[in-house]
């Protein structure tokens, strides 16, 4: 079993869209996946079903009653289950950082699912708090967007160093698989004058930058009001080719 984080701590940079896209298309090669929605924001969750009610187990559940996945986790279809987040996620920090062992509760969470999945995909909030640190810690690679319009080296270098600590802690390292440049257009000066930024920030986590750019596409946002993902509702579409051609160049380096 693989576990994926997807990071940044930038919002706009199309994290939750590489999130569902990529747990939807190793699914769709036949794949089992679980995906762990652990920003408050729930939209992983919403990519796919209706906001859940308050009595939805979630993530949070999970953190404050010491349940297990399976407990949790909803079958969203054959082999493509969810463990939906929750906006009492936005208290986790103050919440859960003072009990026992608190970066590893994730740690001990999926220690009994190791053999009903091939992919675990963590969509992580845009900060490194006590979720993104638990993500981190059961991950085996992270998966960094960044926008073809905006970009902060800062951010990737708190990323880097918040990475090392984990790893120490961890005791294994947590490479950066590569960093995927979303929200693309060729015909933009911006985004080819960015493109040296960009691996300058790959460089800075011991990376390189994915040859796939996921274009920038209105379709992706109809998709997910529909609750479909992008290989079900437009699969013909540029932008289902760029998360499919991501998906192949991923597996090859992990």
């Amino acid at each position: 079993m693989k576990v994926i984080s997807v990071s940044n701590i930038k919002g706009g940079v199309a994290k939750t869209t590489t999130a569902a896209t990529l747990a939807a298309g190793l699914n769709k090669r036949g794949h089992r996946v679980l995906m762990i929605d652990s920003d408050p924001q729930m939209n992983l969750t919403m990519c796919f079903i209706q906001e859940p009610d308050d009595n939805t187990p979630s993530l949070y559940t999970l953190y404050d009653k010491g349940v297990s996945i399976d407990d949790i986790k909803i079958e969203n279809r054959k082999d493509l289950d969810l463990v939906v987040g929750d906006f009492e996620l936005c208290s986790a920090d103050m919440e859960f950082f003072k009990k026992a062992g608190s970066l590893k509760l994730l740690t001990k969470a999926i220690k009994g699912i190791k053999e009903e999945y091939d992919y675990i995909i963590l969509d992580t909030p845009p900060n490194l708090g006590f979720l993104s640190l638990n993500a981190f810690m059961i991950s085996d690679c992270i998966v960094t967007p960044m926008a073809a319009d905006s970009f902060s080296l800062r951010a990737i270098r708190l990323l880097k160093r918040t990475l090392e600590e984990v790893a120490e802690e961890a005791e294994k390292e947590i490479p950066v698989a590569g960093i995927l440049l979303t929200r693309y257009s060729d015909r933009t000066n911006v985004a080819k004058a960015l493109e040296d930024s960009v691996n300058t920030a790959a460089e800075l986590l011991n990376t390189t930058t994915f040859k796939s750019r996921i274009r920038q596409a209105t379709v992706i946002q109809e998709s997910q009001i529909v609750k479909m993902d992008i290989f079900e509702y437009a699969p013909k579409a540029p932008v289902a080719k760029d998360y499919d051609e991501f998906i192949d160049e991923l597996l090859e380096r992990i």
